[in-house]
């Protein structure tokens, strides 16, 4: 495994888990996918960098390759749900069942990603079974020094694969590679769950909420926030949102 320069030594605490249509093609500039007519989504993310975009995109194609299931989270939801924004960036959320911890150890022992957290004194990661003890690995891309946190304790996030989440999640396509990513609902989740003060948790959570208010399924996301404890939270942002939306109304 190759290990990097050790990230910030506060990023362990400061990390706890540590308008729907078909996109049509461009003749010019940045790729601008379609999607499949299923679920499509209408094409975003021209504020992540095409170098960040490259990583998640490699990354995909990698975990699909061995059989590895995942959805990418952080910045890349809300630019289809909510508000597009920077990230230099990629969160995804990997399944260790069925061999995944097996072959996401594969894939970084290929050299491509530098292991930086956790730090090597703390836990070396010599096997697949190291990787089912930690609950997030984050490494960096040599081809495009992006950077990526693995998330693979997805529970902590409040996502469930093999199970209705895993279901709804939502295929959007980026630069021309389909890609996995929460519906908005378990979006929300995810969000709520890891929320953390000097992020972009808060405007994530308001502008996906503003956004997808009026096409949200709301039994389904108050099921899951009774579930992962979390009702209150919800009510505080969604009658922040309904104030706002009234408020709108009267102008």
């Amino acid at each position: 495994m190759r290990y990097g320069k050790p990230p910030n030594p506060n990023y362990a605490q400061r990390r706890r888990r540590s308008s729907v249509r078909r996109g049509k093609k461009k003749r010019q500039g940045k790729s601008a996918p379609w999607l499949e007519p299923s679920q499509s989504i209408s094409y975003r993310g021209e504020l992540v960098p095409a170098s960040t975009r490259k990583t998640a995109i490699d990354l995909v194609r990698e975990l699909k390759k061995r059989g590895v299931k995942y959805v990418l989270a952080g910045a890349f939801p809300v630019q289809f749900y909510g508000r597009e924004r920077f990230s230099r960036d990629v969160d995804i959320v990997v399944s260790l069942g069925e061999k995944g911890a097996e072959n996401l150890f594969e894939l970084l022992q290929a050299g491509r990603y530098t292991l930086l957290y956790p730090l090597r004194h703390e836990k070396e990661i010599n096997s697949p079974e190291d990787l089912r003890e930690v609950g997030l690995i984050k490494v960096r891309d040599t081809k495009t020094q992006s950077l990526v946190d693995m998330i693979l304790r997805p529970s902590e996030l409040g996502f469930k694969f093999d199970g209705e989440p895993e279901e709804r999640a939502r295929t959007v396509v980026l630069n021309g590679e389909k890609i996995l990513i929460p519906s908005p609902e378990d979006y929300l989740i995810m969000k709520l769950k890891s929320r953390r003060p000097g992020t972009h948790d808060f405007e994530d959570i308001m502008s996906t909420l503003s956004t997808q208010f009026n096409s949200l399924d709301w039994n389904y996301l108050q099921k899951r926030v009774e579930e992962e404890k979390l009702t209150s939270l919800l009510n505080h942002y969604k009658e922040a949102v309904e104030r706002k939306m009234s408020e709108a109304e009267k102008h």
